[in-house]
C-alpha cells in the first residue's frame, strides 16, 4: 500500500494546517498540461485550416473555358483584364462584361470600358458591389440579353466561394475560370496582397456566405 506524505504545520493561534506536497505541485503541473494541450490543439486547427486552404483557395477546382455567350469578369479588373483579353481574341465569346467601380468623373475605371474592340464590351457597377451583387448582374443580364452559357473570370483564391454565390442567381451553363495570381506568403509592405491575408479574408467571407445563403 503506498503511503502519502503529508506535512503538518502549527500556526501561531494554536490552529494545525495539514498539507499534501504532491497536490500542492500537482496544480501548476496540470496547469502547465492544459496550456501544452490548447497550444497543440490550436496547432492542429491551424494545419487543418491551412491544407484546406490550399484546395479552397491556392489551387480550388476551376474549369477550363468553354465556347459560351459571355466571358463575365468579376472586379477588381486588375490583371486578371489581359487574360480576359486573351478569351475574347480566342473567340470563347461575342460579349465582354466587366465589373468595374465608377470614378469620381462618373467613368469605369476598366480602360477596356473606353476601348474598341471586335467584340461587345459591357461595364457595369454592381450594387452592392460585391459578388453577390456581381451574381445578380449576371442574372439580370442574361435575362435581357438571352444569354444561356457564360465564362465566369476571377482570381483563383476567389473560385470557390464565387461559384457558390453565382450558382445561386445564375441557371445557366456556368464555367468559374481562374486567374491564377502568385502570391507571397506574408508581406510587410503589401500585407493585403498575400496568401496570409487571402486565408483570413475569404474565409471570413465563406461565413458570410453560409449566414445569407440567398441570391
Amino acid at each position: 500500500m503506498q503511503r502519502r506524505a503529508y506535512i503538518r504545520i502549527w500556526l501561531k493561534d494554536g490552529m494545525t494546517v495539514i498539507c499534501n506536497p504532491e497536490t500542492e505541485t500537482a496544480s501548476p503541473r496540470r496547469k502547465r498540461r492544459l496550456l501544452i494541450k490548447s497550444f497543440a490543439a490550436i496547432g492542429a486547427l491551424a494545419m487543418v485550416w491551412a491544407i484546406a486552404g490550399i484546395f479552397l483557395y491556392v489551387s480550388p477546382p476551376a474549369d477550363e473555358p468553354e465556347h459560351a455567350d459571355v466571358v463575365f469578369v468579376l472586379g477588381p479588373p486588375d490583371q486578371r483584364m489581359s487574360y480576359a483579353e486573351q478569351l475574347m481574341q480566342q473567340g470563347y465569346a461575342p460579349t465582354l462584361v466587366v465589373s468595374s467601380p465608377v470614378g469620381k468623373d462618373g467613368k469605369y475605371q476598366a480602360d477596356v470600358c473606353a476601348a474598341h474592340r471586335p467584340y461587345r464590351i459591357i461595364c457595369f457597377n454592381p450594387d452592392p458591389f460585391t459578388t453577390q451583387g456581381e451574381a445578380r448582374a449576371l442574372r439580370d443580364l442574361s435575362s435581357q440579353y438571352g444569354w444561356k452559357s457564360a465564362n465566369v473570370l476571377t482570381a483563383q483564391f476567389h473560385v470557390t466561394r464565387a461559384r457558390v454565390i453565382v450558382t445561386r442567381c445564375y441557371e445557366g451553363d456556368l464555367h468559374m475560370i481562374a486567374y491564377r495570381r502568385g502570391l507571397p506568403p506574408v508581406s510587410l509592405t503589401n500585407p493585403t496582397n498575400t496568401w496570409a491575408y487571402q486565408y483570413v479574408y475569404q474565409t471570413a467571407a465563406f461565413v458570410k456566405v453560409a449566414i445569407h445563403p440567398d441570391c
